[in-house]
């Protein structure tokens, strides 16, 4: 090991440790570090060696319960090393490099780090900061360079850092039974910046490790605001939309901020481009010198206590489960995320011990948070670890749960480089490889599978005398969901990844081709189910329509006498088994189907007459819907060949890359419509048990049964129940559904109990992005389906009611889900707050044109109602028109 080190030598952890390899790390990429020289361990070391003995004894009678024995052998020990002579010949290098380094008239800062024989036990490692334990000396000058050195040589044995290893480090300051010191110091000599501004920069909130910029900044070098010794701003940058929070001290000199906007646009992505050399989230230190250039003069891991840390998002899942849940939908959704994804690990070759170890993640993938249901992310990051090939899909998963705004765990995946790692690597390869070679083959399987479960028990009357007879059906559909339905779960990922790749060529190729081509290929595969059954009730709408008297009397309403004047025949057979058999068929689809306190058109199918209605005063056909798929698909493809030409290979490759794509959406629109009538099953089964409950005087109202957990309705037939008052657990749960309090964010973390530091819902809304052309205000989402159209926003929160529509509506909602679908096909644009560009919003705006753009903030809250705007649906902005 070299004894001063230079150069790329310099991110030699085991020679200067991780602060100052860190900064090597950073020079070396090309970010603005001071140029700086290292004394390695091996000099502390060889000067230390003869004093081994003493320093061993001392440390061995050391009373750390006693401060005065603590600071009178911490005294002893640093003036032993202060007086230790430092051999000639170092001395004589150590100033030569200064010398040709800096020049023998700067001035530098000198500063020590401790090394440790792990890489945990070092000062500024990932996992302990040891930070400010070790000294540090501005201002230095040549003729003090060697006392400052030995100085931090001696500040191993300061008081709070031999009682920090104690306590914290396991005794780790007692030597080694080598003769060599556990803890070692590396001491680096840097140039002096002299800075007018300074901040430190952390890019994750250091209270919660959420994802969000917050840097402290004062006037002066950085040890001013370090050691609070200048009055200090604080800026919180929100990492998905870039708002910016602040809190400016008041100071007699330079009043106001130390910082402004393009300023702290620059430290963020400083932040960010350093995050992204390390890999986890930086606490960094820098200055701004009166060049306006800004110096990095150190980075080191924010750390934290990551398993207190819970990371929470319903960017996706708020589609299948918007507002607020019962209890009943809560369980049984846990139910099924345990189920399916263990089916999916399975698959993925995980042992049936390795699931047996992690069944606490996989109990607890979903939260339910002031009644809205959350993923619990740091659930699913640690499940997907679990499997070799997470690092390759990562990014194509986190575009799939709607997290592109957002990066809520911090750690970098790798794939293994030891032997084992890549022959678990090799195998998972070989493994995926296989599911991806066979997979049309399982999800026709899957089809024949599921039509064998489902059909039978579609129209099936449920008896709800017999609840041990229900409960056991359950329970046999249940088992067979457990072994069949990971296939879904595969398909979703070959779905992410292709659309990644697709998405990647598209920008590499065709950087200049028109947002919309994309969405235009994607359209024209096979019908899916839900396309099915929206096609069905547009067929009905047709035959309404076509008779003036129906469509009359449709229009009148009310819905439910309408229903049984129509289902019961009276204007005509055909027509009322049209609708008995779109009933018999899709009956499980509807508003807000996956939640089991929802009724749908199976249970209640004069629903359906809400949407006929709609559908029957446009003149929407089925041909038509037809005829403008095969218009953009066409289009597409000419404009494809156009730029690519017609033999190029660019093009075949696109050509098969996009033919996957639509058959895995079709597969997964398929599958999700399996789940619709799965939920369906489960609602008429609860539905049953809730008239078993009320006939036996357990509950006043059979509809109260989703106000109780799965476990506990079933518990209390078979007798493994915790409570016969389930009256009582009634009255509380429906008292929390009812009060449930304002939602929380779409994205936040929390540390510790979750109850105690979840954000604070009454913050705010999120203002504007900013401002469009002419100075119109614009809200930015993500494009998902191409077109530009103007219109009149219509705000919709509740898809219950009745809206007055107009011809020119553009639909503004929190999120959609398939029962949204009249509205949605009224509209001439879509917009919503929640979904990713594989939502069911997503694919419906793209497979009959309407503009859509989703991942909208707050866009019910600042987009007023009836105000014109005009949406870009291929570049992803809302712009509030003049007008307004």
């Amino acid at each position: 090991m070299r004894r001063i080190v230079t150069g790329r030598h310099l991110r030699a952890v085991a020679a200067v440790g991780p602060k100052f390899a860190r900064q090597a790390e950073m020079a070396a990429a090309g970010l603005p570090v001071p140029p700086f020289f290292c004394l390695s361990t091996r000099c502390y070391t060889e000067i230390l060696r003869p004093h081994q003995p003493e320093i061993a004894d001392r440390l061995g009678r050391i009373d750390y319960s006693d401060p005065a024995s603590l600071a009178e052998h911490a005294a002893a020990l640093r003036s032993l090393v202060a007086d230790a002579t430092i051999p000639a010949d170092l001395a004589a290098a150590t100033l030569r490099t200064f010398d040709t380094t800096f020049g023998p008239d700067a001035v530098v800062a000198v500063r020590a780090s401790a090394v440790g024989a792990a890489p945990g036990d070092s000062e500024d490692s990932t996992d302990d900061a040891f930070a400010g334990l070790s000294d540090s000396f501005l201002y230095v000058t040549r003729d003090r360079l060697l006392e400052r050195v030995r100085h931090c040589w001696a500040s191993a044995f300061n008081p709070e850092s031999l009682l920090y290893r104690h306590a914290v480090a396991g005794g780790r300051a007692a030597p080694a039974d080598t003769g060599r010191p556990a803890v070692a110091m590396a001491v680096g000599v840097q140039r002096m910046v002299f800075g007018e501004r300074s901040f430190v920069l952390f890019t994750a909130d250091p209270r919660l490790g959420s994802r969000d910029t917050v840097i402290a900044a004062g006037h002066g070098i950085g040890e001013g605001i370090v050691q609070e010794k200048v009055p200090v701003d604080h800026y919180f940058v929100d990492r998905a939309t870039g708002e910016v929070r602040s809190h400016v001290a008041e100071r007699a000199e330079a009043p106001g901020p130390v910082l402004r906007g393009s300023r702290l646009t620059e430290l963020v992505r400083l932040g960010h481009r350093i995050e992204d050399l390390f890999g986890v989230p930086q606490d960094i230190e820098g200055t701004i010198t009166a060049d306006g250039r800004v110096h990095v003069l150190q980075s080191r891991p924010i750390v934290l206590d990551w398993a207190r840390q819970r990371l929470w998002s319903n960017a996706n899942i708020t589609e299948s489960f918007p507002g607020v849940s019962t209890v009943l939908t809560y369980s049984f959704a846990q139910r099924f995320y345990r189920a399916i994804f263990t089916d999916l690990y399975r698959r993925f070759g995980m042992s049936a011990a390795e699931l047996r170890r992690r069944e606490p993640d996989l109990d607890r993938m979903i939260g339910r948070l002031r009644g809205r249901i959350y993923y619990s992310l740091s659930a699913w990051y640690r499940l997907h670890r679990g499997t070799a090939l997470f690092p390759l899909w990562r990014a194509a998963w986190e575009r799939m749960m709607g997290l592109e705004r957002t990066a809520p765990d911090a750690r970098r995946d790798r794939l293994p480089g030891t032997p084992t790692g890549i022959y678990r690597s090799v195998l998972a390869g070989l493994r995926l490889a296989g599911l991806a070679v066979t997979h049309d083959r399982a999800m026709r399987d899957f089809g024949r599978w599921w039509a064998g479960v489902a059909g039978p028990r579609r129209g099936c009357p449920l008896d709800s005398t017999d609840p041990l007879g229900l409960i056991d059906d359950f329970h046999h559909v249940w088992a067979e969901v457990g072994r069949h339905w990971g296939r879904t779960l595969v398909n979703d990922l070959l779905l992410t990844s292709t659309a990644g790749a697709t998405t990647a060529l598209f920008a590499r190729w065709l950087p200049d081709a028109d947002p919309g081509l994309l969405s235009d290929l994607l359209c024209g595969d096979e019908e899916n189910q839900s396309i099915r059954a929206l096609m069905s009730i547009v067929d009905i709408a047709e035959r309404v329509r076509a008779d003036p008297r129906l469509a009359a009397a449709v229009a009148r309403g009310p819905d439910d006498e309408v229903w049984h004047a129509m289902a019961g025949g009276a204007y005509g057979d055909a027509l009322a088994l049209r609708l008995h058999e779109h009933v018999e068929r899709y009956g499980d689809r509807g508003l807000h189907e996956l939640k089991l306190e929802q009724a749908n058109p199976r249970q209640r199918p004069e629903q359906l007459v809400r949407v006929i209605r709609s559908y029957a005063e446009q003149s929407m056909t089925v041909a038509g819907l037809r005829d403008a798929e095969r218009a953009a698909r066409d289009r597409g493809d000419r404009r494809l060949a156009e730029l690519l030409g017609t033999g190029s290979p660019r093009r075949l490759i696109l050509a098969v890359l996009l033919a996957r794509q639509r058959r895995y959406i079709r597969y997964r629109e398929d599958s999700r419509y399996s789940r619709s009538e799965l939920f369906g099953y489960a609602k008429r089964t609860f539905s049953a048990l809730g008239d078993a409950l009320a006939a036996r005087g357990v509950l006043a109202d059979p509809a109260d049964v989703v106000h109780l957990t799965q476990d506990e309705i079933f518990g209390y037939f078979d007798g493994t129940g915790s409570t016969d008052q389930l009256d009582a657990l009634v009255a509380v749960r429906r008292a929390e559904y009812e009060r449930s309090g304002p939602e929380l964010p779409m994205h936040f973390a929390t540390m510790g109990p979750v109850r105690d530091t979840w954000p604070d819902p009454g913050r705010d809304p999120t203002p504007v992005n900013g401002d469009g052309a002419g100075g119109r205000a614009q809200l930015r989402g993500l494009g998902s389906s191409s077109g530009r159209v103007r219109g009149t926003a219509r705000v919709v929160r509740d898809p219950h009611a009745r809206v007055d529509g107009c011809d020119d509506m553009i639909l503004i909602a929190r999120e959609t889900d398939p029962g949204w679908l009249f509205l949605m096909m009224s509209a001439r644009g879509i917009v919503v707050e929640r979904g990713t560009m594989l939502s069911h919003t997503a694919i419906t705006g793209r497979k009959f044109g309407i503009p859509t753009v989703v991942s909208v903030p707050g866009a019910t809250d600042r987009i007023p109602d009836g105000a014109p705007i005009e949406i870009d649906g291929a570049e992803g902005t809302v712009t509030l028109l003049e007008e307004a």
